[in-house]
């Protein structure tokens, strides 16, 4: 039995789209294209762009462990093989207001060689980009020191890259206590 969505998709659909996903993920990853793709997540209003060689799974369904006396864009932990992750509104972070977990959201698990392990909360996985298809845009003043690199895709979309690295050493990012 399929279970039929909000939006009109099939759970089951949904969940088969995941699951290949994922495993495109993972084999691309491996393969040289790597270097010249992205993963594109909608987070919140915006689209963004995350390397291919800093990611490493996208989770369903794990609806994050409050901690309390933490930021509001830090969700919580969740447990993922064995490890707790941290899990990241980077919508929040960017100055977005709250917004209550959605059965829709996914987590996007980091790559365990950056320098922090986490996950970011996205609202939706939009795909892998190539980066031929995108056309840098020039930057915009208000834009994070995290995400420096605006993009134009040839659909007409618009994206924001994002340098894990960068956010990564930020104090604001490695301060999660609610002052």
């Amino acid at each position: 039995m399929r279970v039929e969505t909000p939006a009109g998709t099939r759970l089951g659909s949904l969940q088969s789209f995941q699951q290949q996903l994922a495993q495109r993920l993972q084999h691309t990853q491996k393969s040289a294209r790597s270097a010249n793709s992205y993963l594109a997540c909608a987070i919140g209003a915006r689209h963004f762009l995350f390397d291919l060689p800093h990611t490493e799974e996208i989770l369903a369904g794990e609806l994050p462990t409050p901690v309390p006396f933490t930021r509001h864009w830090y969700l919580g932990l969740v447990s993922h093989r064995g490890q707790l992750l941290g899990v990241i509104d980077l919508d929040g972070f960017a100055g977005a207001d709250p917004r209550p977990w959605q059965r829709s959201d996914r987590l996007l698990v980091l790559s365990s060689a950056l320098p922090v392990r986490c996950a970011i909360r996205v609202t939706q996985i939009i795909g892998m980009i190539d980066q031929a298809k995108l056309t840098p845009v020039a930057p915009d003043a208000t834009s994070p020191i995290w995400s420096p690199h605006r993009f134009n895709h040839d659909d007409g979309s618009h994206y924001l890259g994002v340098d894990l690295m960068t956010l990564m050493t930020l104090p604001s990012f490695l301060d999660i206590a609610q002052h």
